[in-house]
Formats: structure tokens, C-alpha cells, sequence
């Protein structure tokens, strides 16, 4: 009966291995106020745990590939072990000694490590079982789809990050990631042991001067979310969010703030260009002022106030034209609203508008229809009673022709009173 529920809670999960769900906790857990060193902690465990599962989950959230289904994946996970099981018969069909390894170091300048030997044998045999020519075969810009098949059957293909990536997840079954380091050269990337470069493209030492300076293996994850996409594979429209999502995973990750930091900038301002398009101009807001754009964000404040304002939402635009800082819109909102209530007969909130705009020719408006509202009221007058009953009326009628400056009026209505 549990392996019956199991199946069938299986059928409508978006996981295919229990470390997804993990690693999509973590990520979507990430904000881009978070302490760096806190996450790349946690994000070392992850990786330490499964990077293979950890590379593909990211892919298929903020990359959109539309071939890594539920089935794809599982055989991508089922395929990474026939990866390592190739590599273990590798390995008892090849031994390399030490004399070897240090020789081809030598050749570029570099240092035998002492004291990490072991280790550098398992990096050079891993280098050996992915030399191009037997199980694996560079290409630009690729997935891991096609890097992880089964080796009896395909060439893995992959590009530098994909390469390198799983290097690192081949090391992770022995021995500690922490150990490893890599270089970001212009438009490529290698893995880094101990001061020397492992050009994992085509499995050989180097020692590339024109970059000196190397970064952690965590730094491996925001160089994949920022890698551009595979053009031979078709991807699904990845949502606004989850690309502002990506953008704080780099940003949560990465010590290469000018770039990480452009790019989360980048996808704050798509965000908030897109709720422009909702006239969602709350969110707009947010994430203009996360992005730091002053500019954009005067903008929003002015388009909103004008869109709130022609819906006669007048709270909402005087919050916005408010926050605008332009005087000369805040007066043209809050006149609008005047003339609004005017021509919706709702004078007394009509006047305390033009009262305070010291608008007198709309207040002289504002009293005229006043005035004729009452003059309905003693239209029907015919007698000396008929007037002596409307008095109060027609004091109104007085205080409204003097406030309105019209003297005829006035001495009209006063001539009337004094027959009374």
C-alpha cells in the first residue's frame, strides 16, 4: 500500500530523486541580502551531496530546457552511475605512478604536490578516462544532456563548464570538494589543484599566467547559471521571477560581484518592465528601487499617478504623484479630482479641493451650482407664503451669490428676503 501511495504522489511531483527536492528548497530559500559565506557553506554540502542532480535541477529550472523531462532525468541519474562504474574499470585496467604524473608537471612548470598525492593520482586518472577521443568529445555551449549518457554507448559532449563540472562531481565520490578550486580565463573556465590548471577540455596541465586569480569550487554554480544556453535545444519561456531567481542564486554565490551584481540588476529591471506591461505599478516600484534605477523609477511614479488618476483612483494617484516629487503633477491630480467631484455633483469634496488650490474661478463654479440646485428648490414659488416658508432657502441663496461676487444676484435675492 506505501509503495502504491508512493507511486502514485510520484506521478504528480515535479522531482525524479529526492535530492531535487532538496536542492530546489535551498534555492528557492536564497535571497540576495543573504550572507555569502552562509550560503556557499550550505551550497559546498549540496554540491558534496549530488552535483550531478544539483547541475541538472538548476538547468531544467533556469535554463528551460524542454528536453529534461521527468524520464529524461531519470536516465540521466541512471547513466551518471554507469559513468562511474566505466570509471572504476578504468581505473583497475590503468595505475600511474608518480614519476609519470610528475614529469607532465615539469613540462609546464608546475609542482608535484607533495603530501597530495593520492589526490592528484584520481584527478590524472580522471583526466585519462576523459581525454578527448574515448569517452568524451568537446563542444561549445552545451547541456548536460549530453554530457551524461552512457559511455558504452555515446560520447559524452559537453563544453568547458559541463567538463569541469563533472570532473568536480567525480572527485566529490573520493575525496572533499573544498579541496578543489577553479580559474575563470576570458570566456572559459578550468579546475585548479594545488597551483596548477587542469585544462579539463582536453584532460592536460597547464599554467595560464594571464589569469592569476582562482576561486572556489562553489564558484562553479554561478558560472552555470550565467553560461549562455545551449542554441541546439529548445527551451520553455522561463518566468520573470524565476530569471530574477537565477540572478540572486549568482549573485548569493559568486564573489565576482561587478558581474553577478550587473546581471541581477539586469533581470530586476526585466521584472519590472514586465509588471509595467500589467500597469502593476506596486511592483514596478519594488524592483525598480531594488535595481537602483532613479530614473525608471520617476517615471513609474509619473505614468502611475497619470493611469490611476484616468480610472479616478485618486487615493492611488495622489500616493504616487506624491512620491513623483513633482509639484506640478501633484496639483493637476489633485485638480482632476476636483473636477471629477464637480461633474459628479459632489461639490462640498469639489470645493475643498479648489479651496486648496485657491482655484477661485472653479470655487465661483462649484457655488453657481450650488445656487441653481437651490433655485430648483423655490422654483415652484408663487406666494408671499410659499416665500416665507423657503427663508432659509433663499438665506443660502444670498450667502452663495456673494461668495459667487455676482451683485445682481445678490440684490435679487436680498429684495426677495425684504419682502418677508
Amino acid at each position: 500500500m506505501l509503495k502504491v501511495l508512493k507511486w502514485i504522489l510520484g506521478l504528480f511531483s515535479s522531482y525524479v530523486h529526492p535530492f531535487e527536492r532538496k536542492v530546489d528548497r535551498f534555492f528557492r530559500g536564497i535571497k540576495s541580502t543573504d550572507s555569502i559565506s552562509t550560503v556557499k557553506k550550505r551550497l559546498l554540502e549540496l554540491m558534496q551531496g549530488n552535483l550531478v542532480v544539483l547541475s541538472v535541477w538548476m538547468e531544467r529550472k533556469y535554463k528551460g530546457y524542454v528536453y529534461l523531462s521527468k524520464g529524461v532525468r531519470r536516465r540521466m541519474y541512471r547513466d551518471i552511475k554507469k559513468i562511474e562504474a566505466e570509471l572504476k574499470v578504468f581505473e583497475s585496467d590503468n595505475v600511474y605512478g608518480d614519476e609519470d604524473i610528475r614529469a607532465k608537471l615539469v613540462r609546464h612548470g608546475l609542482s608535484f604536490p607533495n603530501g597530495d598525492e593520492e589526490k592528484i593520482r584520481y584527478i590524472y586518472l580522471i583526466m585519462q578516462f576523459l581525454k578527448p577521443g574515448v569517452h568524451y568529445r568537446y563542444i561549445r555551449t552545451a547541456s548536460f544532456g549530453k554530457l551524461l549518457r552512457d559511455p558504452a554507448v555515446q560520447k559524452l559532449e559537453g563544453d568547458c563548464n559541463q567538463i569541469v563540472t563533472l570532473y568536480m562531481y567525480l572527485y566529490s565520490l573520493r575525496f572533499p570538494l573544498e579541496n578543489l578550486e577553479i580559474k575563470l580565463l576570458p570566456e572559459h573556465v578550468c579546475l585548479h589543484f594545488r597551483n596548477m590548471d587542469i585544462e579539463c577540455t582536453n584532460g592536460s596541465f597547464h599554467n595560464y599566467t594571464e589569469c592569476e586569480e582562482v576561486l572556489p569550487a562553489t564558484e562553479i554554480v554561478a558560472t552555470n547559471l550565467l553560461d549562455l544556453t545551449d542554441f541546439r535545444e529548445d527551451v520553455q519561456e522561463i518566468t520573470s521571477h524565476d530569471l530574477v531567481k537565477s540572478a540572486q542564486l549568482a549573485h548569493a554565490t559568486s564573489s565576482l560581484r561587478p558581474l553577478v551584481e550587473k546581471n541581477l540588476k539586469s533581470a530586476y529591471h526585466n521584472l519590472a518592465v514586465g509588471a509595467l506591461k500589467g500597469n502593476d505599478y506596486k511592483t514596478a516600484v519594488f524592483y525598480f528601487s531594488k535595481e537602483g534605477n532613479d530614473e525608471a523609477l520617476k517615471n513609474t511614479y509619473h505614468n502611475a499617478a497619470l493611469y490611476y488618476m484616468k480610472h479616478h483612483n485618486f487615493k492611488r494617484a495622489r500616493y504616487f504623484a506624491s512620491e513623483s516629487r513633482d509639484d506640478e503633477l501633484e496639483e493637476a491630480v489633485k485638480r482632476n479630482e476636483g473636477v471629477y467631484y464637480y461633474n459628479n455633483n459632489k461639490i462640498d469634496s469639489a470645493l475643498k479641493i479648489f479651496t486648496s488650490l485657491h482655484d477661485s474661478e472653479m470655487k465661483k463654479a462649484c457655488y453657481a451650482k450650488q445656487y441653481n440646485e437651490l433655485v430648483k428648490k423655490v422654483r415652484s414659488v408663487k406666494t408671499l407664503k410659499d416665500v416665507r416658508r423657503y427663508r432659509s432657502t433663499y438665506k443660502k441663496m444670498l450667502d452663495l451669490a456673494r461668495k459667487m461676487g455676482d451683485s445682481s444676484l445678490e440684490s435679487s435675492v436680498r429684495e426677495t428676503l425684504s419682502k418677508i
